[in-house]
């Protein structure tokens, strides 16, 4: 859970002479700017495929299309998706090929 900061505003006056007061109120912290937060840095997907990168080709399209209920584009999405977020290059490289065969069967 992330912590809550106490956020302090100065009062300014705008360009068209508008005055904003001061305030104070609390927000969830954000951490450093262009840094995610550690509880946000997984991928959580919407359907467990049961996908993985050392099963055959056959066994993880199936898998992945039988989860998405036959939905080919559904598939895709979700395996591009994976491919987008992963660090481990040979997920990636497994996850686009078989994101582009879906692509390419829902046409």
């Amino acid at each position: 859970m992330m912590t809550q900061i106490k956020v302090t505003r100065k009062s300014y006056v705008r360009k068209d002479g508008t005055v904003v007061k001061g305030a104070t109120y609390y927000t969830k912290d954000k951490g450093k700017p262009g840094k995610t937060p550690e509880s946000e840095k997984f991928y959580h997907p919407k359907v467990e495929m049961h996908w993985h990168k050392d099963q055959s080709v056959e066994v993880r399209r199936a898998n992945a299309l039988k989860a998405h209920n036959g939905n080919k584009l559904a598939t895709a999405r979700a395996l591009q998706a994976l491919a987008n977020v992963t660090t481990d290059p040979e997920t990636s490289k497994l996850a686009k090929t078989d994101a582009d065969y879906f692509f390419a069967k829902h046409q």
